[in-house]
């Protein structure tokens, strides 16, 4: 409990910085922020500060207007990089080297709850979410459930199923008419409002666009940023009630869908976590628990024929390399 209060003590003093940094944007200034002992090193895998610039979107001080331009400046501006662990090195390497034999295909984020700890690769790169935009959506439905506005009870179908029964579809099994239905339930348009106004301003949902009358598919965009920030702010309680966060946490402890990150996972870790496919698209996301320590990983790959199997080797040595870090915590 003690480094529990620490770590959020020291996150409440990155977000004033970041804020800090934000005000000078606007300004039109530049400054270099230091914290604690942060130092610059080459690279973008390595621990890095993207995550504070994202938090600038949710705990803003009373009466600050900041908007998500000066939000995405200080996330370009805050890629810089933290002494990491040996562990932390070890793991940066890998990740290093996958970016070698894949260039341009992977984004990476881990986040060490305990320690603050953050190894990155291409944190902010956009990618095709796939159906990472699925946490996103369950995310804004367990809003409208908190505010009352639905229940988990309430009847989606006329065989009786319910918006309970579509949640667990759609997170543990991917179904996609489930997740469609409940992104009408609510409106695309405004899931996408909702999800900005809570400072994910690079994740979108735009699966139907119009052109002269002609509508077509659109992208459902995120970043692994994104990903890896929704996740732990969902573990930290402060993004839904008590319950919802409870029952949010269960849906992604129950995924049935093991064919990514799970590949070099051992048995010994719990990984509650929501995967995402398309034919050129591979990602897979969640809450890795190890000897009751928790850990958020992202990983967010593209570029596949076949991502099915294309993508395996990538998982597989990703996994395995992020075993070896939680071991040596």
């Amino acid at each position: 409990m003690k480094k529990r209060r620490k770590l959020k003590k020291k996150r409440k003093l990155k977000k004033k910085y970041a804020l800090l940094l934000s005000t000078l944007l606007l300004a039109g200034c530049v400054t270099i922020l230091l914290w604690d002992l942060a130092i610059s090193k080459d690279g973008e895998s390595a621990a890095s500060a993207q995550t504070l610039a994202t938090d600038l979107a949710y705990e803003i001080e009373e009466g600050q207007d900041t908007d998500g331009n000066s939000i995405a400046e200080a996330n370009e501006i805050l890629q810089s990089s933290t002494i990491l662990k040996p562990s932390g090195e070890d793991l940066a390497s890998k990740v290093d080297e996958l970016n070698l034999t894949y260039p341009g295909q992977i984004g990476f984020v881990l986040i060490n709850e305990q320690t603050g700890e953050a190894i990155t690769s291409d944190p902010s790169r956009i990618f095709t979410s796939a159906s990472l935009y699925k946490l996103f959506l369950t995310y804004a439905i367990l809003t409208q459930v908190d505010a009352g506005t639905l229940s988990l009870e309430d009847q989606m179908a006329d065989d009786g199923a319910t918006i309970d029964d579509y949640l667990t579809s759609t997170i543990t099994v991917s179904d996609n008419e489930t997740a469609k239905e409940l992104a009408h339930l609510i409106g695309w348009d405004n899931i996408e409002t909702f999800i900005h106004e809570q400072g994910f301003v690079s994740t979108s949902f735009n699966p139907y666009l119009e052109s002269d009358g002609i509508y077509y598919n659109g992208d459902l965009e995120t970043t692994p940023a994104e990903v890896a920030f929704l996740l732990e702010r969902l573990l930290d309680g402060e993004l839904l009630s008590e319950s919802s966060t409870t029952y949010f946490l269960g849906l992604l402890a129950d995924q049935q869908l093991v064919y990514a990150l799970n590949t070099g996972l051992d048995e010994g870790v719990a990984f509650a976590h929501k995967t995402g496919l398309l034919d050129s698209v591979s990602h897979d996301a969640g809450i890795l628990t190890l000897d009751g320590q928790t850990y958020i990983v992202a990983v967010l790959t593209d570029g596949w024929q076949d991502a099915t199997n294309d993508a395996t080797p990538v998982f597989e040595s990703l996994g395995a390399a992020v075993m070896t870090y939680l071991y040596a915590q």
